[in-house]
């Protein structure tokens, strides 16, 4: 599984595609949800990270084993939003698969969308506009309890580049998304 996070300006421009980080720890989600058939583990949370900082924010050096600890740990002025998927991820062909698929039936890579929500972290840290909460992180989660966040999986994270970090708009929420490749590795 290979995998991209994407984030759109508030226009709905795509600013960046870059790679993200499998962790460790998506191998138990893929195990319950492929090979036991439990949909409780299928992707359907994001972790946005965010500072409030005027300036531009220093992404964490990590590792793929570090795991929801890493989250519940932020203090301020750092913090996380946990919010739900946009709808069912968008099914696609993976460049130079299309003769292993149908277009519009069949793929390898799957997208999924996401879009900032809520005044204020899982930790407690004020978002908004006001206070230059910039997005600067996120993370791919399976939740098997919705109401209950200790039992997250962090399938996958990723930083954006400085230059295109963004802050939360006053009138407005970001959108961030999320393509993986389903194909044999290389």
């Amino acid at each position: 599984m290979f995998g991209r996070i994407l984030l759109f300006g508030p226009d709905g421009k795509l600013l960046e595609r870059s790679p993200n980080t499998q962790m460790v720890t998506s191998g138990f989600a893929e195990a319950r949800a492929l090979g036991l058939g439990d949909a409780t583990y299928k992707i359907s949370k994001v972790y946005v990270e965010f500072e409030n900082n005027a300036g531009a924010v220093t992404p964490p050096t990590f590792v793929n084993t570090e795991g929801r600890s890493y989250y519940t740990g932020l203090v301020a002025p750092r913090d996380y939003l946990r919010v739900d998927l946009l709808g069912a991820p968008q099914l696609s062909i993976v460049p130079g698969y299309a003769a292993y698929f149908t277009a519009g039936v069949s793929g390898n890579r799957l997208t999924f969308l996401a879009q900032t929500a809520g005044s204020a972290g899982e930790n407690g840290v004020g978002f908004s506009n006001a206070l230059n909460s910039t997005v600067f992180g996120v993370a791919l989660v399976a939740a098997p309890d919705d109401s209950d966040k200790s039992k997250d999986v962090i399938v996958a994270r990723g930083y954006y580049a400085v230059a295109n970090q963004l802050k939360k708009p006053s009138g407005g929420q970001l959108t961030i998304g999320w393509e993986l490749d389903f194909i044999p590795p290389p």
